[in-house]
């Protein structure tokens, strides 16, 4: 168990070293461009008041609720939800007065619980597993963020769209496996029989479980509330798993209508620009 955690927790910080390299990156020759911009602006006017740089960064958290899913909403016999956590940066680039782009790079938690009862392979007694999946992804969204021009009592709301690349690096799935041995899953007073089962918990390593490479839609509101010298960015949005994520098809596994899945999620999140 302890290993598990350790191996995971590794991979995160090195996760989140890349995202905070690539982000410094990406960011820096942008923002030297906006600065000489601006240093040619104040050297013409003779003043640096009113300009405003059209590239604004910050980081974003935020709390994620995921599924596993057969469609967009419903058809999710035999799983549940999930709560996570999403952290990392943003950058949002002006191109009109009511229409930004933006690109985020983010460590998210996805996943969801599944029910699965498998028949097993030695004896043909059954196995029920409750499990809850824990992906450790990099999301790379990339948004088209339409407001309106001018706020509304100093809100301005937007509405967001666009698609994200997920990376999972980790999957990890707390686990509650029940044993029934003999031919009767419950007590059975007429007969006689009894009920014999066996019931351990346990966390497992299911990455080789889930594909690495992870695409999703997003739809949303958002809203920009500046504060002073900088702005709070809050997101309310949906993303679709638009590929399975699970891999290959368990021939063991009763309940086949359910290992088809989908991650989809719903993401609030608050960023504030630097």
């Amino acid at each position: 168990m302890m290993k598990l955690i350790n191996q995971t927790w590794r991979r995160v910080r090195q996760m989140l070293l890349t995202m905070l390299l690539a982000v410094c990156f990406a960011a820096a020759p942008a923002l030297a461009q906006d600065e000489s911009s601006s240093a040619s602006s104040d050297d013409s006017s003779g003043s640096g008041s009113g300009f405003s740089l059209p590239l604004e960064y910050g980081p974003k958290i935020g709390l994620t609720s995921s599924g596993f899913y057969q469609g967009f909403m419903g058809d999710r016999d035999h799983t549940g939800s999930v709560t996570g956590v999403a952290i990392g940066g943003f950058a949002t680039y002006s191109l009109l007065d009511f229409l930004d782009v933006s690109a985020e790079l983010l460590y998210m938690q996805q996943g969801g619980t599944r029910v699965e009862l498998k028949e097993s392979v030695v004896d043909g007694s059954n196995i029920a597993i409750t499990g809850n999946v824990k992906l450790h992804n990099v999301e790379f969204p990339v948004l088209l963020r339409a407001g309106l021009p001018t706020p509304i009592m100093g809100i301005r709301p937007q509405l967001v769209i666009g698609p994200s690349i997920g990376f999972n690096v980790a999957a990890v799935q707390s686990q509650d496996i029940t044993y029934f041995v003999g031919d009767v899953a419950i007590d059975d007073e007429r007969t006689g029989r009894n009920q014999f089962s066996r019931t351990a918990s346990g966390s497992e390593n299911v990455r080789s479980e889930y594909r690495s490479m992870q695409y999703g839609l997003n739809i949303g509101l958002g809203a920009e509330i500046p504060t002073g010298s900088n702005t709070f960015l809050f997101d309310v949005r949906y993303r679709y798993g638009i590929n399975p994520i699970n891999n290959g098809f368990d021939p063991n596994d009763l309940l086949r209508d359910a290992t088809d899945l989908r991650s989809n999620s719903f993401i609030f999140s608050v960023g504030l620009t630097l």
